[in-house]
């Protein structure tokens, strides 16, 4: 991690109707830094990273990218959507394409990338999550855990600067979760900016930088896994650990 300031969120609000779901969230990622959020159901956690990338509208606050605040306008989105990429948790692949060709998408309509470019790095980062061998296959003949992983081979084709996941292994068997965060470990150790919402306690332990908790909208605690697990400092942290470890 370095002093390299990549998404600073100020002041962040959202509501649904009259819910208010995030009530003032303030948070710096630091390059190369990885950041796991945890927390409760209903605490905001993925609505927060929604907001980041702008799938979800604020309703009050500011979010910088790489020191650029980040308007509603529809360039201002996109050019932000190339520097921060988004795992979600159901995959979200396109079922009529092949392995290969969902990675190249974004790469050749969006950033309007020659073909052959964007095939052979495809190709490449297909070998870096373990499935080169199934560059010609569709979706539907792969496991939970390698339509993930392709998911994250997606994201990275884009080059982003930073990537958002968002409980990427709940929707996975549980034979099939070692596989996904062995991924996400190998670029966290490659220096890969990162906000991970996640239930895997062990693995939030592990692999972050630090770890924030997030409780009915707000940041109720933050700091190294140490920290957060061994020291919790709040009520309800303690009440949260003490419920899932």
């Amino acid at each position: 991690m370095n002093d390299k300031l990549m998404i600073k969120v100020e002041g962040l609000h959202k509501y649904f109707d009259d819910l208010e779901v995030l009530k003032g969230i303030d948070l710096d990622v630091h390059e190369g830094e990885v950041i796991s959020i945890i927390g409760g159901s209903g605490s905001g956690k993925s609505t927060l990273l929604r907001c980041i990338n702008f799938l979800e509208k604020k309703n009050k606050g500011n979010i910088f990218v790489n020191g650029k605040k980040i308007r509603r306008s529809a360039s201002d989105i996109n050019k932000l959507r190339e520097h921060v990429g988004m795992v979600f948790q159901c995959f979200n692949l396109f079922p009529h394409k092949t392995v290969l060709k969902n990675v190249m998408v974004g790469p050749v309509v969006i950033k309007k990338e020659d073909k052959a470019k964007a095939k052979e790095r495809a190709l490449e980062i297909l070998k870096n999550v373990g499935l080169e061998d199934k560059a010609d296959v569709y979706p539907a003949m792969l496991s939970g855990g390698q339509q993930q992983r392709v998911a994250i081979a997606r994201a990275l084709a884009m080059e982003p600067d930073v990537l958002l996941f968002d409980e990427p292994t709940s929707a996975l068997d549980p034979e099939l979760v070692g596989e996904v965060l062995q991924v996400i470990d190998d670029l966290a150790k490659q220096g890969m900016t990162m906000l991970i919402v996640t239930h895997e306690m062990g693995f939030a332990r592990e692999v972050s930088d630090r770890v924030v908790f997030l409780h009915e909208g707000i940041i109720e605690e933050s700091g190294e896994p140490k920290e957060i697990f061994d020291n919790p400092q709040s009520e309800r942290l303690q009440s949260f650990i003490s419920s899932i470890w």
